[in-house]
């Protein structure tokens, strides 16, 4: 299997790698630290943002060294397998969210919706199940809480309010 350096990023669909969607990363003052500012030199930031997010080397292990250093709860997001769920439980995180990160990321990616009913057969409400994922209307919340949901993210319409004046 090749490393993800090794592969032509011309030929793969992530629109983060050509700065599209980054305009909340450019502007965090967590990246002030740059040599340079990331709008002076965009690539360097989003390489940077791709070590950071796109870190292949994370593991589950890793869930036991944040609940070692917070007390705070950990929900874990982006479950949309079973096998995920189980394993979720196994290392004893405060709760899942379902997404598939608005499926722009990953093109053809199983909806969340989809998932969410196989993902509460595996949790059988041993923590609380959240919804992210297409969430733009009082219906949607109701069908994600009919399929199981504890709650839904609702993101998408908070920013079509403010978008026309609040």
């Amino acid at each position: 299997m090749m490393a993800w350096r090794e592969y032509d990023l011309k030929n793969v669909y992530l629109p983060f790698i050509a700065g599209e969607g980054m305009g909340k990363y450019f502007s965090d003052p967590a990246f002030c630290p740059l040599k340079q500012s990331p709008k002076d030199d965009p690539a360097v930031a989003i390489m940077h943002w791709s070590q950071v997010f796109g870190n292949a080397s994370l593991t589950w292990k890793d869930i036991a060294f944040l609940q070692e250093h917070t007390s705070l709860p950990i929900l874990l997001k982006g479950v949309l397998h079973p096998e995920d769920a189980k394993l979720a439980l196994e290392h004893s995180v405060d709760g899942l969210t379902v997404s598939n990160h608005g499926g722009r990321q990953v093109d053809g990616a199983l909806g969340a919706l989809e998932a969410l009913p196989r993902l509460c057969d595996v949790i059988q409400e041993e923590i609380p199940v959240l919804l992210d994922s297409g969430i733009r209307r009082g219906s949607d919340v109701l069908k994600a809480m009919a399929l199981g949901a504890n709650a839904v993210l609702v993101g998408r319409p908070c920013m079509y309010g403010l978008a026309v004046a609040g």
